[in-house]
């Protein structure tokens, strides 16, 4: 153990102890007497230098160490394989730098520090999030002890880290109801003791309170009593927090309890701070309001860029633009490419169609700076400032004119947008792909995008599972592949280049429900393609709008559902597509701009797309996933697709592909054999050339074919064959991929002209007869 933690009481022995009819030996903590040690009194637990004297005579399998002494032990399970930490398990590491070492079972890890500030409210946290394997046990809290092995990942030392720790609690922990930042705006108290008293009794709810007062639990538990009275504490004291303690100890509640320290806190000033979070509203006197309402907090910007005396703001129109530019710069940006305002709503940037939402932002600006003129003391300063800015903003015409000089002051780029391609933004937050953590929406961010789901770390649906397995047919490593190469979709990254076609066959085989589910949860983040956008038209126009590809931009998921049988795939824009260069498109009546993909496209259809350029296999670029289970009438569950869009199903669906993300990181994209040989098998179908040089070519090591007369054949058998045939030029370069095309003089005579060596063509009767 490091130094920071050698010398202190923290220590005991501990065996292994197999039970009948456990799979797991029960890890058991020893004193140096030989008796039984309690996890939670730390008296059983010695130094180091003690134990270890014991240790070494035998008998023990390892030393323990207790969680005391404001430690926090954080553990991750069935994290280590081989030796190797996996990509969660290595980021939070890397991330905190705490002592770490990896657990006596050899597929986890324990994370040991300090955190003697740690404020621990197992009402909002989790002790253990399963779905990450992600355990956290903070002193006070735990009865849990940890079994040390020295097999260390890492060599830092034990120390203070209490921000770190809490930010695990944040980004992991916190259980789905509770907020992730939760901000509480309490005025203060306006009461004193006494009048809160007489106010608190003679309220409606006045008996309920007397009851609490006097130490009735209202049918609950004393606890739960406790804090039903802080909740209404909360409301009169308007969120006072001393006033709340000394008025809770003049009741007939108080008990030893109160005071005894959970953690680092007491338990009443857990309770306390418990019932002011959840306080939705606080006790205010009629015609009183808070400092931030009280002075408009627009007003208190204008306070600080002083307009009346900024020789910023002093140039007429093109004044009252940077004005309006200013203020609103973390809320509102102008777009040139598309010709629009982009408005922050809290949550996302949203474009503002017909300025609407500027001209509503001017209003608020306008209603500021009328009493701001109030503020200003000097005379003749208020006056001037009143006829050139207050008469001016109150006027609509005007206002229009300050939003358009605005435009130029502080423009994005549309590339700017939804720029950082590992976040991922749900309705209570963003989410962090790169190693999973979550926090709260912020403008800076610059994403359009949202996913209409909560993010519930939890969430899980046992029927979604089943539906999985069901229609990958049982075959575990299909499905896993298709769980990894949908969870791709979450990021706007697109380092494999490939597209995935959901192939069946049949119908009613589920890749349908599964696209529609998928679809609803990426939301902003995915949209439904036309099929036309990857087929190959012959009256393509350079000039005109390229709608579908500009609706594509920070797009993430794309879905083509059920193209038409015999399309044609564009194969030039497949690559552009699913490459990582960049885009060129435009909306109707709006410049051009450029912008990198970050979408994926899943096809799911019952007829591939007709493919004449093969180089779309040999670059990888397709890759199908079969879907072969056909589900019968009395087999189908009609009541699938609303059943996955209920709010809880769609969250469990969201973990499902960021489960899906995480193993495609961990583990890689190599396909399953069924991948593999459907793939491989919808490539030899496209290769129309290798299958007529199947038919019809005989290898001849001393026969000679013109070109010409092969490609004539050719044509003929693509007419029979009712596919398309290349032209003559792109046919002879596939012909020398069977055998050596040259220029000479046949061995028949004749003129120079080209010829396939080394074959010759299928005589149909003779061979027949051979």
């Amino acid at each position: 153990m490091p130094e920071g933690i050698r010398g202190k009481p923290l220590y005991c022995l501990a065996k292994l102890e197999q039970k009948p009819g456990k799979n797991k030996p029960d890890k058991i903590p020893y004193q140096i007497t030989g008796a039984r040690a309690s996890p939670n009194n730390q008296e059983h637990f010695k130094l180091l230098a003690e134990i270890e004297a014991i240790f070494k005579k035998g008998g023990y399998d390892a030393i323990g160490i207790g969680v005391f002494d404001n430690i926090v032990v954080i553990g991750i399970d069935k994290c280590v394989t081989n030796g190797k930490l996996n990509r969660f398990a290595r980021k939070l590491v890397n991330k905190l730098k705490f002592y770490t070492e990896i657990s006596i079972s050899g597929t986890g890890i324990h994370i040991v520090a300090f955190a003697s500030g740690l404020v621990f409210d197992k009402d909002r946290y989790y002790f253990n999030n399963r779905k990450l394997g992600l355990e956290i046990y903070p002193a006070g809290f735990t009865k849990r002890f940890i079994m040390l092995t020295g097999n260390i990942v890492n060599k830092y030392d034990v120390v203070e880290c209490t921000d770190a720790v809490q930010w695990v609690l944040d980004t992991y922990m916190v259980k789905p109801n509770a907020d992730i930042k939760v901000t509480v705006n309490a005025p203060g108290s306006y009461l004193s003791d006494e009048t809160i008293l007489e106010k608190m009794f003679t309220s409606a709810n006045g008996e309920k309170t007397k009851a609490l007062w006097n130490g009735g639990n209202d049918g609950k538990s004393a606890s739960e009593g406790d804090l039903a009275l802080c909740n209404i504490l909360a409301f009169w004291c308007g969120g006072d927090e001393e006033q709340m303690d000394r008025l809770f100890r003049s009741s007939s509640r108080i008990r030893d309890k109160w005071d005894e320290v959970h953690g680092v806190e007491t338990y009443g000033n857990i309770t306390i701070k418990k019932a002011i979070r959840s306080c939705k509203e606080f006790y205010k006197p009629l015609g009183k309001t808070v400092a931030a309402e009280d002075f408009n907090e627009l007003v208190s910007v204008l306070i600080e860029l002083k307009p009346e005396s900024n020789s910023r703001y002093k140039h007429g129109d093109l004044g009252k633009g940077r004005l309006f530019a200013d203020f609103f710069k973390n809320i509102a940006r102008y777009v040139p490419e598309r010709k629009k305002w982009y408005i922050y709503d809290g949550i996302r940037w949203v474009a503002d169609v017909g300025s609407l939402k500027a001209m509503e932002l001017a209003k608020d600006l306008a209603d500021a700076i009328t009493i701001y003129s109030t503020t200003i003391k000097d005379e003749a300063t208020r006056e001037f400032f009143t006829n050139d800015f207050v008469k001016k903003w109150i006027q609509r015409g005007m206002r229009t004119t300050y939003i358009s000089d605005a435009e130029s002051v502080y423009p994005v780029p549309m590339k700017k947008f939804d720029s950082d391609i590992y976040l991922f933004n749900v309705k209570n937050g963003t989410i962090d792909l790169k190693d999973r953590s979550f926090r709260e929406h912020r403008p800076e961010d610059f994403i359009t995008k949202l996913s209409p789901v909560d993010y519930m770390p939890l969430a899980r649906n046992e029927r979604f599972l089943q539906f999985v397995d069901e229609i990958t047919s049982g075959d575990a490593d299909k499905a896993k592949y298709l769980q990894k190469s949908l969870g791709y979709s979450l990021t706007g990254d697109t380092r494999f280049e490939c597209m995935f076609f959901l192939y069946g066959e049949t119908t009613r085989n589920g890749k349908g429900t599964l696209m529609e589910s998928v679809l609803l949860v990426c939301g902003d983040y995915g949209t439904t393609v036309r099929p036309e956008t990857i087929a190959l038209k012959s009256n393509a126009n350079s000039q005109s709008p390229s709608e579908d590809i500009a609706r594509l931009a920070g797009i993430r998921f794309a879905n083509i559902s059920e193209p038409s049988r015999g399309l044609l795939l564009n194969a030039a824009q497949v690559k552009n597509m699913t490459g990582n260069d960049t885009l060129n498109a435009r909306f109707l009546h709006e410049n051009s701009f450029d912008f990198k993909p970050q979408f994926k496209l899943y096809v799911n259809t019952n007829y591939l797309p007709v493919i004449t350029d093969m180089t779309v296999f040999t670059s990888n670029r397709v890759l199908i996933i079969p879907f072969d289970r056909h589900f019968e009438e009395w087999e189908q569950d009609k009541t699938l697709k609303a059943e996955f869009k209920k709010p809880e199903v769609q969250s469990a669906i969201l973990n499902w592909l960021l489960d899906g993300y995480d193993l495609l990181m961990d583990e890689g994209f190599k396909p399953p054999q069924s991948v593999i040989e459907a793939t491989a098998n919808y490539c030899h179908e496209s290769d129309k050339i290798s299958q007529f040089a199947e038919e019809k070519l005989i290898e001849d090591e001393t026969a000679e074919v013109r070109t010409s007369v092969v490609y004539e054949h050719y044509k003929h058998w693509c007419d029979d064959n009712g596919c398309y045939s290349e032209n003559s030029r792109n046919f002879n370069q596939e012909l020398r991929k069977f055998g050596n095309v040259v220029r000479k003089r046949p061995q028949t005579g004749g003129e120079k002209t080209t010829m396939l060596m080394g074959y010759r063509m299928k005589d149909v009767v003779t061979d027949f007869l051979n």
